[in-house]
C-alpha cells in the first residue's frame, strides 16, 4: 500500500516536428526512467529539512523503485521516509532528467503523490541551469495539506501574463519575475487550480489522473485529465492539445518573448519538507508560524 508521501508515475515527452504533430521522442516508463532520470544529492536549494538520497541509497532503503517489483513495464515509484526523524531532515528523492528540452508536450500519469500533511512540498516541474535567466515551470506543486494544484513560472524581469487566454483557474500573481517589488519574494507569476482533485489526498482518493504540460514560443498551457477522461490521442501516443482537450487549467501568455525567458529545461520531480514556499504560504497563519517552529520534528 502506498503511503501519503510518495509519488507513483509515469512520463512521456513530445516533440512538435510540424505545426500540428507531435512525435513521441523520450518514454521515462519503466527502466528509462532510472536511465534518464540522475539523482539530486546537494543541499536543498530551496532550504527544505530533507536529505536527498542516491539513487544506490533510495533503491536500498525503499525510497525509490518499481511498485510491484524489478519490472519495466510497471510505474515508478519515489517516497520519503516515514520512520527517521533526523534534526537535518527526512531522506527523500529529487531526480532530474539528463536530457533538457526547448519547446516539448510533456505528458505525466501521476497515481498518487504526497499529499495532505503538514510540512510537505512535492513538486513536478522544469528548470533551467541557469535559474532565473532560463526560466522554471511548476506543473504540479503545493505544501502542507494544500488541496488543489499551483501551476507557477518563475523567470527574470519582464514576463506579466493576464486574464485574457481562456484557462479554468485562477490568477493569484501575475509578474513571473523572482524580484517583482508588489509580489512576495519568487512568488512568480502563478495561477491557481479550482478543483480540489488535482492536489493531495483528493487526487490520491480519485485515482490520479493525467497532466499534460504544452510548451512553444507562444504560450505555456497546462492540462488535467482526470482518472478516465483522458483524450483518446493521449492513450493512443498521438497527442493533439488542439483537437478536443478543451479549456486547459493554466495558460501562461502575455506580451513577452517566451523563449527569451525559458531555455534548455530538465524535469524535475522531489518532495522536501518545510523550506521557503512552506515559509511563504505560512505568513500571516498561526497554525502555520507554530509548525515552523517544530517543522524540524516532523
Amino acid at each position: 500500500m502506498l503511503n501519503r508521501l510518495s509519488f507513483l508515475l509515469l512520463v512521456s515527452t513530445f516533440v512538435c516536428y510540424s505545426s500540428a504533430t507531435y512525435r513521441l521522442v523520450q518514454d521515462y516508463s519503466g527502466d528509462a526512467f532510472w536511465e534518464g532520470f540522475d539523482f539530486f544529492t546537494d543541499r536543498d536549494p530551496t532550504d527544505g529539512l530533507v536529505q536527498y538520497q542516491s539513487l544506490e541509497s533510495a533503491n536500498a532503503t525503499g525510497l525509490a523503485g518499481f511498485i510491484d517489483g524489478d519490472n519495466s513495464t510497471y510505474a515508478i515509484f519515489m517516497g520519503v521516509d516515514t520512520q527517521e526523524v533526523a534534526p537535518e531532515g527526512r531522506a527523500s528523492v529529487r531526480v532530474s532528467s539528463t536530457r533538457t528540452f526547448q519547446h516539448a508536450l510533456v505528458i505525466a500519469d501521476i497515481v498518487h503523490m504526497p499529499g495532505g500533511v503538514c510540512g510537505t512540498w512535492p513538486a513536478f516541474w522544469m528548470l533551467g541551469a541557469d535559474w532565473p535567466n532560463n526560466g522554471e515551470i511548476d506543473i504540479v506543486e503545493g505544501v502542507n495539506d494544500q488541496s488543489a494544484n499551483s501551476m507557477t513560472l518563475h523567470t527574470a524581469a519582464g514576463p506579466i501574463i493576464n486574464n485574457a487566454p481562456d484557462f479554468s483557474g485562477k490568477l493569484v500573481t501575475p509578474d513571473c519575475d523572482v524580484n517583482a517589488v508588489n509580489q512576495p519574494k519568487n512568488a512568480g507569476c502563478s495561477i491557481g487550480d479550482t478543483s480540489n482533485l488535482t492536489f493531495g489526498s483528493d487526487f490520491n482518493n480519485a485515482g490520479g489522473g493525467v497532466f499534460a504540460t504544452e510548451w512553444t514560443s507562444e504560450f505555456i498551457k497546462i492540462w488535467f485529465f482526470q482518472r478516465g477522461t483522458f483524450p483518446n490521442d493521449i492513450v493512443s501516443n498521438a497527442p493533439d492539445p488542439a483537437s478536443n482537450w478543451g479549456t486547459p487549467n493554466s495558460v501562461f501568455q502575455g506580451q513577452f518573448n517566451i523563449d527569451d525567458h525559458f531555455k534548455d529545461l530538465q524535469l524535475v520531480f522531489d518532495t522536501t519538507f518545510c523550506g521557503q514556499l512552506c515559509e511563504l504560504v505560512g505568513r500571516g497563519s498561526v497554525e502555520l508560524v507554530k509548525l515552523r517552529i517544530t517543522c524540524s520534528n516532523l
